[in-house]
C-alpha cells in the first residue's frame, strides 16, 4: 500500500470515528431540532403574536428591520464591536495561562484547577459578583484603585454605568472565564514532541524563540478552534448584559440578542424576532466560512499531505 493511499485511509478512519462521537447529538438535532428550526423560518415570514393564528407576509419583517429599524443597527453595531475587542482579547489572555500554567512546579494542578473554576459558575451568579465589584461607590473594584484616585486627584470610574466603558466592562468581565479556553491550549501545549525544544536549546534558542518558533506554530490548531467558538459565542452575548446593565447605560449594552429577546418578550413580535434569529444565523455562517479560510495559516502536526 502506498504512503498516499495510508494516509487517505487513516483520514477516513478518523472521520467515521469523528461522526461517530457526533452521533448522539446529530440525532438530537434531526428528531428534536428540525421542526423547530424550519418553523421558524415560516414564522419569520408572518405576523405573529403568539396569541392569534399567524398571518402571512412575505418578506416584510426583513425589510422594516434592514430600512426602517434603527435600534437594529445599533444592537447589530454594539455586538460587532463585543466580538471584535472580546475575542482577540480572549485568545492572548487563554494563551498567557497557559503558558503560565504549563510550568512544572508543586501544586500546579491547585492552579489550574482555580483558574478553570469561574467556568461552573453560571453566568447569571457571575454577573450579579461582578454587578458588586464594579460598583461605583463600595465595590471592590474602586476600592483597592481608591489609592491610584487619590493619587491622580481623579473621580472613581464608573464602569457599566459609563456609556463609553461599559461595553468594555463588560468585555473585561467575560475574561474571568478564559480558564475554558486554557485547558484547550494547554493540552496541545503538553502534547508538543520534546524533542523539539531539546533540539531548539543545542542550537541556543532561548525561551522567546521556543515560544514563537516551536510552541506557537504547533498550538495554531486549539488557537483557531478558540477563535471560531470566540466568534459564534461572542455574537450571542445577551446574559451579562441583561443582568448587569439591562442593555443601558444609553443602550451602550443593547446587545443583538438582547434586541430579539425584547422582541420576543416585551414586543410579542414573534415574526420579527425569528427574522432576526435567521438573520443572526447568516452573519455568523458568513464570517464563519470566511474565518475557515484562515484554516490554510493553522500547522496539524504530523500532516504530510
Amino acid at each position: 500500500m502506498s504512503k498516499s493511499s495510508s494516509i487517505k485511509k487513516l483520514k477516513k478512519q478518523e472521520n467515521f470515528i469523528g461522526y461517530l462521537f457526533a452521533s448522539p447529538w446529530i440525532t438530537g438535532l434531526i428528531l428534536l431540532g428540525i421542526f423547530p428550526i424550519l418553523m421558524s423560518l415560516f414564522i419569520s415570514f408572518t405576523n405573529y403574536n403568539m396569541i392569534s393564528d399567524p398571518k402571512f407576509i412575505g418578506f416584510e419583517n426583513y425589510r422594516i428591520l434592514f430600512t426602517n429599524d434603527n435600534l437594529f443597527w445599533q444592537s447589530l453595531g454594539n455586538t460587532v464591536y463585543h466580538v471584535i475587542i472580546a475575542v482577540p482579547l480572549g485568545i492572548v489572555v487563554g494563551l498567557s495561562l497557559a503558558f503560565l500554567l504549563n510550568n512544572k512546579i508543586k501544586g500546579m494542578g491547585i492552579y489550574r484547577t482555580l483558574f478553570y473554576l469561574p467556568n461552573v459558575v453560571s453566568v447569571v451568579a457571575m454577573s450579579l459578583l461582578w454587578l458588586w465589584l464594579y460598583q461605583p461607590n463600595f465595590g471592590l473594584i474602586n476600592q483597592l484603585l481608591k489609592p491610584l484616585y487619590d493619587l491622580l486627584k481623579m473621580e472613581p470610574i464608573t464602569w457599566y454605568l459609563d456609556p463609553k466603558l461599559s461595553k468594555l466592562t463588560l468585555i473585561l468581565m467575560g475574561l474571568w472565564t478564559a480558564g475554558g479556553s486554557m485547558v484547550i491550549y494547554l493540552a496541545q501545549m503538553q502534547d508538543i514532541p520534546v524533542s523539539l525544544y531539546e533540539a531548539a536549546e543545542m542550537d541556543g534558542a532561548g525561551w522567546f524563540k521556543k515560544a514563537t518558533l516551536i510552541t506557537l506554530p504547533l498550538m495554531t490548531p486549539s488557537i483557531f478552534f478558540n477563535f471560531i467558538m470566540g466568534l459564534i459565542g461572542s455574537f450571542q452575548v445577551f446574559t451579562m448584559a441583561y443582568i448587569m446593565t439591562s442593555g443601558g447605560p444609553s443602550r451602550s449594552t443593547y446587545y443583538y440578542a438582547y434586541y430579539l429577546f425584547d422582541k420576543m418578550m416585551a414586543d410579542k413580535a414573534m415574526g420579527m424576532a425569528s427574522a432576526m434569529a435567521w438573520i443572526l444565523l447568516f452573519i455568523v455562517l458568513i464570517i464563519t466560512i470566511l474565518a475557515l479560510r484562515l484554516n490554510k495559516y493553522v500547522f496539524y502536526l504530523g500532516d504530510e499531505t
